[in-house]
C-alpha cells in the first residue's frame, strides 16, 4: 500500500474548497488568490456531485499504475510505488487520461501566463499542455512542515484523511473555533 488520500463521501459537502486549496498549494498562492484564478488554473482534485452523491476524485496511487504502463514517452514513472510525472517528457497524448480508472489525470498548461498585452513573449508562445495528477502535496507538505495535504486542511467537513503505507489513518485536526470569551468585553 502507498500513501494516499481517502474520502468519506457521506461527509463531503461538494463545497470545492479542496479544489481551490490544491490550486493554491501547487501555484504558490494564497487561498484568496487561488479563488480568483480557479477558472484558469487546474486543480489536481475534482469534486463530483450528483443528486444523491458527493465526493472528490484524485489519484489513487495504483500499483501497478496503468498510466505509467501506457505512457509512450516515459513522462509517468513509478519508482518504489510513487508515481512521478516528468513534465519535460510529456507529449500530452492523453493516453494516461484514457486508462486512469478514476479519471484522476488532467491536462494543465505550463509556461508563462498570458499578460493580456498585444505582444507575446517567446515563453508565452511556447506554452504547452502536460499531464498532472494528485501528488499528495509532497513538495507543499515538505516546504510547510505538514503531515496533511492542502485539500485536507481546507475541508470544513473533515471528509478527507491520509492513509500511510502502514495503514495508519491521519485525520485533519478539528477546525479552530473561536471561544465565546474572545468576544466578551473584559469585566471592569
Amino acid at each position: 500500500m502507498h500513501e494516499h488520500i481517502q474520502v468519506i463521501p457521506d461527509k463531503c459537502r461538494a463545497c470545492r474548497r479542496c479544489e481551490v486549496a490544491c490550486i493554491a498549494a501547487h501555484n504558490g498562492m494564497s487561498f484568496k488568490e487561488a479563488m480568483k484564478h480557479r477558472d484558469e488554473l487546474v486543480s489536481r482534485v475534482q469534486v463530483v456531485k450528483t443528486d444523491n452523491y458527493k465526493t472528490t476524485v484524485r489519484c489513487h496511487q495504483c500499483d501497478p499504475a496503468p498510466c505509467c504502463n501506457i505512457c509512450p514517452t516515459g513522462a509517468l514513472q513509478q519508482e518504489e510505488g510513487h508515481i512521478i510525472v516528468r513534465v519535460q517528457f510529456c507529449a500530452a497524448c492523453k493516453m494516461c487520461l484514457a486508462v486512469c480508472p478514476y479519471g484522476a489525470i488532467s491536462l494543465e498548461h505550463i509556461g508563462m501566463p498570458d499578460t493580456g498585452e498585444d505582444s507575446e513573449t517567446m515563453a508565452q508562445r511556447s506554452r504547452r499542455e502536460v499531464a498532472v495528477r494528485c501528488d499528495v502535496c509532497e513538495a507543499w507538505r515538505m516546504k510547510n512542515g505538514k503531515k496533511i495535504t492542502a485539500c485536507m486542511e481546507a475541508c470544513p467537513a473533515r471528509a478527507l484523511s491520509m492513509v500511510e503505507p502502514d495503514g495508519t489513518v491521519i485525520l485533519p485536526p478539528p477546525p479552530e473555533t473561536k471561544s465565546p470569551d474572545a468576544k466578551a468585553a473584559p469585566a471592569t
